[in-house]
């Protein structure tokens, strides 16, 4: 068996190096298709005012180059586009092709700029600076009659439920079972617990406001991870901080975004906007009620969270059940789109 690299290989150097050269690569590559697009407008802009004197030449051009070359027409006039609105495109070497198509229809060169300056600051690729510029324009829209406004379809929850599932490493010795509270966290299941098998569901019990123990309950799966919460931090209009009260002696601090919307981002008036709503309306909260989802689409363990709140109730029940749903909230308030 061959051995093993060390440190003193020089193996952490190699990645770092490795790493370092496709970077540049790709920042090349990608560098290399803008620069070829700005030439390419910059040939056909010259030959066209080599004969601007032929009023009909123009008209016929584009169709002859793009059977000639093998291109789509609407790649060479936007290539004509880019190279009249950037005449020096060197100046901005961080974006790309796709980027620069995104941001051609712009028509004010101060806005343009702006949005320029955002990409590279936040050093953001295509896809997410159209995610951006859908949200800008959707915000920007005439508002519209709140009948018209998407409204999300959501669980409420119920709350202090918990699965069963088989016990981790940690708990295992103290039995074969324990709880599921979310969150790769688990509870051993208490030993005056009724017979209980993986994938029941219990709820626990409170006699004066503290933990007793538990029933085995019948409850949808979309009713559990239902959970009280303290904000801990607005992070943003759709992202917030906050610890989860799981009923137990376990403390779990986590972010969540709140689901089927999304703000403009934090740094744009908009974006502030929206996080002085969601600050102003939790403001007066004790707690929270969260209705959680793990986010399907994301590796980093993502959670993706409905809000439920009212300030002055000191009764959770109450709030799970009626209180103001803050994610269509946001929807109804402008202050969001449906993500």
């Amino acid at each position: 068996m061959p051995k093993a690299l060390t440190k003193s290989d020089g193996y952490k150097s190699l990645v770092k190096k490795i790493t370092l050269e496709f970077a540049e690569l790709e920042f090349f590559v990608k560098n290399r298709v803008a620069q070829g697009h700005w030439n390419v407008g910059k040939y056909i802009h010259e030959h066209l005012l080599e004969h601007k004197d032929r009023a009909d030449y123009g008209a016929t051009l584009y169709e002859r180059l793009a059977k000639d070359v093998g291109r789509d027409k609407s790649t060479l006039l936007r290539s004509v586009q880019f190279y009249r609105t950037y005449p020096i495109v060197a100046a901005q070497r961080q974006l790309t092709w796709d980027h620069y198509k995104s941001l051609l229809p712009i028509k004010d060169a101060a806005e343009r700029k702006k949005l320029e300056e955002r990409i590279i600051r936040h050093g953001w690729n295509t896809k997410q600076f159209r995610k951006y510029l859908s949200v800008k324009r959707e915000l920007a829209a005439p508002a519209k009659d709140d009948k018209l406004v998407v409204q999300l379809k959501f669980t409420r929850g119920k709350l202090h439920t918990y699965q069963i599932v088989p016990a981790n490493k940690t708990l295992s010795r103290r039995g074969p079972l324990a709880l599921d509270l979310g969150f790769r966290e688990q509870y051993e299941t208490p030993k005056d617990a009724p017979k209980l098998k993986e994938n029941d569901t219990v709820e626990l019990v409170f006699k004066e406001g503290n933990f007793s123990g538990v029933r085995k309950v019948s409850v949808a799966q979309e009713d559990i991870f239902t959970y009280v919460a303290m904000v801990e931090k607005v992070i943003d209009g759709d992202t917030l901080l906050v610890s989860f009260d799981f009923g137990f002696p376990v403390s779990v601090s986590q972010k969540l975004r709140l689901r089927g919307i999304n703000c403009p981002e934090i740094d744009t008036e908009e974006g502030k906007k929206a996080k002085r709503f969601v600050e102003a309306r939790l403001k007066g909260c004790d707690f929270i009620v969260v209705k959680t989802y793990k986010d399907r689409t994301d590796k980093f363990d993502r959670y993706l969270a409905d809000v439920f709140y009212s300030a002055g109730t000191s009764d959770p029940s109450l709030v799970a059940g009626e209180g103001t749903y803050l994610n269509q909230e946001l929807l109804n308030e402008h202050l969001a789109v449906i993500y």
